[in-house]
Parts: structure tokens; C-alpha cells; sequence
């Protein structure tokens, strides 16, 4: 049995065709309709009757699967053409999203005016904007097809000033990369982390909630690194001691040593240790030039992405018994960032940089 052109005919003098088409309008409805809640089960089979039907699924498969009859799925089929979806749906409260249409600009304007944190903060606000209640499932495919997704946000430092991170990038930090492009120059990002003994948690795929071991103490593990833009070399410096203007002047040192005779670059913050005298005299006779970022600008910092990478890969979720473990965790994968795992690198550190945008309040 077959229904197409919305007429009907008898198939061999006793079976009857309903000839049967279903417009997109009603394809996207018994979707949302499919995921509403408020709809009972039973709606639900008629609705799936319908959405089989159109995907071209035999009568006798729609009515095994949805355990009715082949009269039942008919009947289904004559009351949506007779009545339409709202004849299917016991509950006629049902909205669909074809309803919040006309209001769409403005939901938009207002969720891009303050975000919300989820489907039920949206739901509600846009029953406050059209008067029209949607479940959470619809309210979520409304946003989806606004081009909203679910982010985590992030965070900036309060005092960033993005005019000047702008004049920055386009001034200083761009024309030299080019030069590290066509191999006229080397530009290193610098920065150290500071990992402490302890929890590093993060999401975790499992069947239910996992117990992660967190070590005692405080003891820190501090990396200065440099990475490199052209060919994604990673140098570090990894001591138990504070970070301070003599360990800069021993990164300095190990990257002339190997990079001898190129011009150097080594784009850097405004910690005081790396404005020290002694940092800017040493790197001056070496031919290396220091180029400080803006003040509050850890975005402009290509390195920050490899510590996050480090934790992610090497810490998070991971017990360690002995602050030596935890080193040895660390030493290994640093090393392999320029072994087996060199290809993160270039994955990761990439001429894409981040300004963020002036805050609307």
C-alpha cells in the first residue's frame, strides 16, 4: 500500500490507497513534536506512523515496529490527511517552532544581549518574549538554528584594552612572523608554568561518577619554555627553584647556542624578572630582541596553549604517589613534544590569535 498526490484508489478491486504527501512544514513540526515532553506515547506512534511513511517504510514494517495494526496505520494516515497534525495530537497544545517565527529577531537580539546558561533559562525567556511555551528540546533546536551553540565561556583580564592588543598584532607581532614565514627570522613565545603537586580534574567520559586521588603538599614544578612559530621547536628550562631573571638569562643562552647567527625574536610579558637590566643587556650582546606584549594580553601568548595542553594530556584525571612522578609525567611529555607528539604542536600552535571583544556592559 502506497499513498502519494493526496487521492485515493482501490488496488485490485479491495485494497484501498490513500495517495498521500507530507510537506517539510509538517516534517520539522513531528520532529519537534517528537521531542517534546508534554506529548503522551500514544500521539507519538501516530506522529512516527506519519514520519515512516514518509522516509517510504512498508506498512506492514510501520505497524510491526510500533506494535498496531496495517487498519491502524491507515487510519492514521486518513486522519492526518483529514485533520492535519493537530488531528494526530491529543494534546493540542503543542507549539510548534514555526509558531516563534515572526519573534525570531528579537529572541535572537535578546539572547545576544544577555546569553543564558541553559534550554530552560531560554524557554523561558522567550515565553516571556511571545507568550508561547516551548520545551526545552525545542527551545534548544531554535537556538542551533540561530547559529547559537553551548560554550564554555572564557575568561579575560578585566584591565585588557583589545584597541591596544589590535595596534599590537598588526604593528609588531605580524610583520615579524611574516619574516619567520620566509625564514628571515625566528620568533619565539616565552612564558613559564607553574605546576603544583595535586588535583588537575576535568570531564570524563563514564558510567557514573569517577573518584579521582589528589596528592598532598604544595610543591611546585616550574617550566620556562619558548616555543617556536616556523618550525615548532619547544625549548625549556624545568627547575624545583623560583623563576627569575637568572634562569631568563640561561634561556637566552641555550636558545643562541642553538640558533647561531639567526635573528631571534622572543615575544614575551611584563613579569619584572624579564625587564630586568641583566635580561636586556645579555640579550642585546647575543643580537636577540625582546618584544613585550601589552599589559594583561596571556591571549597574544602562543605558549599559554601548550601548558593547557600539558595539563590536559599528562595531568588531568592522573594520581601521583611521589613529587617524582609527577615530574617524570611532565619531563616525558615535554620530551615527546618534539618527538612523537610534535605534530600537537603544530595543531596547536597556530598564527591564530584571540582578541577579545569589547564587553557590551
Amino acid at each position: 500500500m502506497r499513498f502519494v498526490l493526496g487521492k485515493s484508489y482501490l488496488l485490485n478491486d479491495n485494497e484501498l490507497v490513500i495517495c498521500l504527501t507530507i510537506p517539510d512544514t509538517d516534517q520539522e513540526a513531528i520532529l519537534e513534536a517528537l521531542d517534546d515532553p508534554s506529548i503522551d506515547d500514544r500521539s507519538k506512534r501516530k506522529l512516527l506512523a506519519i514520519r515512516m511513511h514518509s522516509l517510504n517504510v512498508p506498512h506492514a514494517v510501520i505497524a510491526k515496529t510500533l506494535n498496531i495494526s496495517d487498519d491502524t496505520v491507515t487510519n492514521y494516515l486518513k486522519l492526518y490527511q483529514s485533520e492535519g497534525l493537530g488531528g494526530l495530537l491529543e494534546s493540542r497544545y503543542f507549539q510548534p517552532v514555526s509558531q516563534v517565527e515572526p519573534f525570531i529577531e528579537a529572541i535572537k537580539q535578546s539572547l545576544d544581549l544577555e546569553p543564558v546558561c541553559c534550554a530552560k533559562e531560554a524557554g523561558e525567556r522567550i515565553r516571556k518574549l511571545t507568550g508561547i511555551q516551548l520545551s526545552e528540546a525545542q527551545v534548544r533546536r531554535i537556538m542551533k538554528q540561530m547559529g547559537m551553540q553551548y560554550r564554555k565561556a572564557a575568561g579575560f583580564p578585566g584591565k585588557a584594552d583589545p584597541q591596544m592588543q589590535l595596534d599590537f598584532l598588526a604593528d609588531e607581532l605580524l610583520p615579524r612572523l611574516e619574516e619567520a614565514q620566509t625564514g628571515k627570522r625566528r620568533v619565539f613565545f616565552v612564558d613559564a608554568a607553574h605546576f603544583v603537586l595535586g588535583g588537575f580534574l576535568g570531564m570524563i567520559w563514564c558510567f557514573s561518577r569517577v573518584f579521582i586521588r589528589t596528592s598532598s603538599g604544595r610543591k611546585r614544578y616550574n617550566v620556562l619554555g619558548a616555543v617556536e612559530t616556523r618550525d615548532h621547536d619547544l625549548v625549556t628550562i624545568r627547575t624545583t627553584d623560583s623563576i627569575n631573571s637568572m634562569t631568563i638569562c640561561q634561556l637566552l643562552r641555550k636558545i643562541s647556542r642553538k640558533y647561531p647567527g639567526e635573528s631571534i625574536t622572543l615575544v614575551m610579558d611584563n613579569a619584572r624578572y624579564q625587564y630586568n637590566r641583566a635580561v636586556q643587556t645579555l640579550a642585546e650582546s647575543m643580537g636577540i630582541e625582546l618584544l613585550y606584549l601589552p599589559s594583561y594580553s596571556p591571549n597574544l601568548n602562543l605558549i599559554e596553549r601548550v601548558w593547557k595542553l600539558v595539563k590536559s594530556k599528562c595531568l588531568r584525571n592522573r594520581y601521583f604517589e611521589e613529587f617524582s612522578e609527577f615530574q617524570g609525567a611532565i619531563d616525558s611529555f615535554i620530551r615527546s613534544l618534539q618527538g612523537k607528539n610534535r605534530k600537537l604542536l603544530k595543531s596547536l600552535v597556530t598564527e591564530n590569535f584571540h582578541i577579545p571583544e569589547i564587553p557590551k556592559t
